[in-house]
């Protein structure tokens, strides 16, 4: 009895090991091929709870609208993907813990997420030493295997000069500098600082806040001293309502331009103030629109939004960048074939290119920059109505 229970054991180990061997290696990479049976397992680790829930939950519901839409459509080169999402709270440790069991444990060949620059410095040894592609919505450094999910602020100091000039008609406009203490906030107004005397702008203050500080009162009060002609702001929504506020308050009139890596524009609805403007990664969606693109996104996420299809709900958050990350990443995969590795899908992450027409006519990486985003969009912002004032081509980081 124990020898055939012995043999039992031994052939289903054997036939184990030839379904494995069948599943990692039946086709070249970049093939294209289908192998039977398997799937592409894809991990999210972002800020599920916590003060930037909303941002990390926008991505991950993003990334799962593209899933799930693909999925139904029977997956990729015939294999579905599989999606494991984990909760990092904002946590750099524990952003760090979860990058590695989804690469060790899922065995993910992709990652999305990181609100915080930080996190997605904590994750960059672990992407590179596991070969996992990363999409990051805030990155600080560059790295083979690191790519940008959302807006880089850091590149927006061409884009916030030129609509200084823009909104205030001055070639010369004397502006105030408000940016939030992350990584990517603290490069962007040192590059504006270096950049100002060139580009006709005098920077007459600069003023750095805390990501997490609810006292607004001492940047404000140097902003109205400055009396800027421009207010040039990188914050979060509800830190540019409260110092849009102070400063209004305060009887300063300027206009604000605000980027946002967050992008979110719902935030601002609580707002009439006729000077704000904004920037976006993205032509803003419109439910009414009948170009392929942002029909086929609004399809995708209306599962995911609780208050219905509606001009801010689909802009909201991170959902945009999202989709469109993980379509990104879908076609390197199509291309890459079955299986395909994290190192074999970055090859071909490295030369992709997708259009979402009326949303981004453009999206795509190449070897020598990760930052897909061709251009930057600058809306005049009252309430919930959004104009698009012009089109700023994006510069190199």
């Amino acid at each position: 009895m124990r020898s055939r229970r012995t043999m039992v054991r031994m052939m289903a180990a054997g036939a184990v090991a030839v379904l494995a061997l069948s599943a990692c290696g039946g086709n070249d990479a970049g093939s294209g091929d289908s192998a039977e049976g398997g799937t592409y397992n894809w991990g999210v680790d972002s800020e599920l709870s916590g003060n930037l829930s909303f941002y990390g939950a926008s991505i991950r519901d993003g990334v799962a609208a593209y899933v799930e839409q693909v999925n139904a459509q029977g997956g990729i080169n015939g294999h579905k993907i599989e999606l494991t999402a984990l909760d990092n709270a904002g946590e750099q440790s524990r952003a760090a813990a979860n990058a590695t069991q989804l690469a060790t444990a899922n065995k993910v060949n992709a990652i999305f997420g990181y609100s915080v620059s930080a996190s997605c410095a904590a994750v960059q040894p672990i992407a590179e030493r596991y070969k996992v592609p990363t999409a990051c919505l805030s990155v600080a450094e560059h790295s083979p295997y690191i790519y940008n999910l959302g807006a880089d602020n850091a590149r927006a100091a061409d884009a916030m000069f030129a609509a200084a000039k823009e909104v205030t008609g001055k070639p010369n406009p004397k502006a105030a500098v408000v940016h939030l203490n992350t990584l990517t906030g603290i490069a962007l107004a040192k590059d504006m600082q270096a950049k100002a005397a060139s580009s006709g702008v005098t920077v007459a203050t600069t003023q750095e806040i805390d990501l997490r500080s609810t006292d607004t009162s001492g940047p404000v009060a140097q902003v109205v001293a400055a009396q800027p002609d421009v207010v040039l702001i990188s914050q979060t929504g509800p830190g540019l309502l409260s110092i849009l506020k102070g400063v209004r308050a305060a009887g300063v009139k300027a206009p604000f331009v605000w980027v946002d890596g967050t992008a979110n524009f719902g935030s601002l609805a609580q707002s009439t103030d006729e000077g704000v403007y904004a920037f976006n990664i993205w032509q803003m969606a419109d439910p009414a629109s009948t170009e392929a693109g942002v029909k086929e996104y609004i399809e995708a996420i209306t599962p995911k939004l609780k208050d219905g299809v509606t001009a801010q709900s689909v802009n909201a958050g991170e959902y945009v960048a999202g989709y469109a990350t993980a379509r990104a990443f879908g076609e390197a995969l199509k291309a890459c074939g079955y299986p395909c590795s994290g190192e074999q899908l970055k090859a071909q992450l490295d030369k992709v290119s997708i259009s979402l027409p009326g949303l981004l006519p453009e999206f795509g990486y190449t070897a020598d920059d990760h930052y897909p985003y061709k251009n930057w969009y600058l809306y005049h912002i009252v309430g919930t109505k959004t104009e698009l004032v012009s089109t700023i081509p994006a510069t190199a980081g």
